[in-house]
C-alpha cells in the first residue's frame, strides 16, 4: 500500500460524495441561526477578554525612610494670616515651625474675597528708619539667650519678635517698643483684625508618626513643650476663632479612584478658645495599571473631636468630662499603618484562554446545531412517510 493510502486510514473526518448530501429549508435556518450565535458569543469572549479587573492586595509595608507629601487647601474666615501658624512634628523629633515653603497665605476679607495671595508685610524694607545712624544697634528689651551675644542688636520689630520667640516671651502687639511703633506694626495689627485666612500648598514631612498644626501666635519650644505666643489672639477687640472650612486633605499625589474624607469639611463655633482634632490613620497605597508606570500615593481614614479649652461638661453629652488646658487650633495627627495596599489592573484571562474560549464556542455551537438539524430532518423525513402512506 502507498504511503500516502496508508494516512488515509487515520483520517477522523470522513467525506461524503456531493451527490448524496441533502440540502434541506431546515438546514439553511439552522446554519443562519448557528452563525449568528457564534457570532455573538464570540463578541462577548472578547468582550470578556479586553476588560480589566482591579485585583486588590495586601501586604506589610516594608520602606523605610521616605518622605510623603501632605496636600492641604484650608479656609479660616475668622482669624488673619498674620497671627496664624502652620507648625509640623513628629517622632523623629523633627520639627517645622512656622512653615512658608511651599504654602500659600491668602488674605480674605470678611465677606471671602481676596485681598493678596501672601501674608501682609508688616516689616518692609521700607519701614527700615533709614535716617538713623548707620551704627545704630537697636535694644533687645532683654531677650537675650543665656549663650547668646549680650550686645546683640534687634533694628526692626521682627528682631525684636524673633528674639522674644527664642528665649521663649510672650510679645503682644509691638505697643512700647521703639522698633515696632517706628514701623507701625501695633496700627497695622488692627487694620487687619477682620481678615480671615486660606493656607493652600504642600508639606513634605517624614513617613512616620506625627501632627500638623494651625494655631495663633508665634510658636516656639520649651523642654518638652510646643507652646505659642496666644497674646494677640486673646487680647484682641475682634474675637477670632478657628472657625475652618477644609476644602482638600490628602497625602500623596492624587488618583481619581481615592476619595478623601475630610474634603468639604466645614466646622462652625463662637468660641475664641476652641480645640478641633482630627485623628488620621494613613495607609500606604500602590496602583499599576496597564501600560502606565506604578503610583506610590496613600489613601486615609479619619476620626475627630472638638472641645472648649474651658473643659468642663460636654453640653450634648452630660455624662462627658473634657479636661482644661491645650492650645486652640486646629491639629491634625496622623499615624501610619504597617500594611500597604496594592491595587493592580489585571485583564480578566489570557490571549490563550481568549482563543480556548472561541474554540469551544464554535464547536459547541456547531455540534448542537447538527443535533437540531438532525432531529429537524428525521422528523420530517418521518412525516413524509406517514402521509404516503
Amino acid at each position: 500500500m502507498p504511503p500516502r493510502r496508508r494516512l488515509n486510514t487515520f483520517d477522523a473526518f470522513t467525506k461524503t460524495v456531493e451527490d448524496a448530501r441533502v440540502r434541506t429549508t431546515s438546514g439553511g435556518v439552522v446554519t443562519i441561526v448557528a452563525t449568528v450565535v457564534i457570532v455573538l458569543l464570540i463578541v462577548s469572549e472578547w468582550s470578556d477578554y479586553r476588560r480589566i479587573v482591579n485585583r486588590p492586595e495586601l501586604i506589610v509595608d516594608k520602606t523605610r525612610g521616605e518622605r510623603m507629601n501632605i496636600n492641604l487647601n484650608i479656609t479660616f474666615p475668622e482669624i488673619p494670616c498674620e497671627i496664624l501658624t502652620l507648625d509640623v512634628m513628629d517622632v523623629s523629633g523633627e520639627q517645622q515651625m512656622e512653615i512658608t515653603h511651599g504654602i500659600i497665605k491668602t488674605r480674605l476679607n470678611d465677606d471671602g474675597s481676596v485681598i493678596s495671595t501672601e501674608s501682609l508685610a508688616l516689616h518692609s524694607s521700607g519701614d527700615n528708619a533709614h535716617h538713623l545712624d548707620e551704627n545704630y544697634c537697636g535694644p533687645c528689651y532683654g531677650a537675650v539667650p543665656k549663650e547668646g551675644d549680650g550686645n546683640r542688636c534687634c533694628n526692626t520689630c521682627d528682631d525684636v519678635r524673633n528674639a522674644y520667640q527664642e528665649v521663649g516671651w510672650a510679645f503682644g502687639d509691638g505697643h512700647g517698643v521703639e522698633q515696632c511703633e517706628r514701623e507701625n506694626y501695633p496700627e497695622k495689627i488692627k487694620e487687619m483684625a477682620h481678615e480671615g485666612c486660606n493656607i493652600a500648598g504642600t508639606l513634605s514631612v517624614n513617613k512616620v508618626v506625627g501632627n500638623f498644626h494651625f494655631a495663633p501666635g508665634k510658636s516656639f519650644s520649651s523642654p518638652n513643650m510646643h507652646l505659642h505666643d496666644l497674646n494677640i489672639y486673646e487680647t484682641s477687640a475682634v474675637r477670632h476663632t478657628f472657625t475652618h472650612d477644609i476644602h482638600h486633605l490628602s497625602f500623596g499625589p492624587h488618583h481619581h479612584t481615592v476619595s478623601n474624607p475630610l474634603d468639604g469639611t466645614v466646622k462652625d463655633t463662637d468660641e475664641r478658645n476652641f480645640n478641633y482634632m482630627y485623628f488620621i490613620k494613613v495607609v500606604s497605597t500602590r496602583f499599576e495599571r496597564i501600560g502606565e508606570s506604578p503610583l506610590e500615593t496613600n489613601q486615609y481614614s479619619v476620626t475627630s473631636h472638638e472641645r472648649a479649652i474651658r473643659g468642663g461638661r460636654d453640653d450634648d453629652h452630660p455624662n462627658t468630662m473634657h479636661a482644661r488646658g491645650g492650645i486652640p487650633g486646629v491639629f491634625f495627627s496622623y499615624d501610619i499603618s504597617p500594611m500597604k495596599v496594592i491595587n493592580r489592573e489585571e485583564r480578566s484571562k489570557s490571549f490563550g484562554s481568549f482563543l480556548i474560549g472561541v474554540c469551544a464556542v464554535v464547536g459547541g455551537v456547531l455540534a448542537v446545531a447538527s443535533v437540531i438539524d438532525r432531529g429537524v430532518w428525521e422528523a420530517d423525513k418521518a412525516l413524509s412517510r406517514k402521509k404516503a402512506v
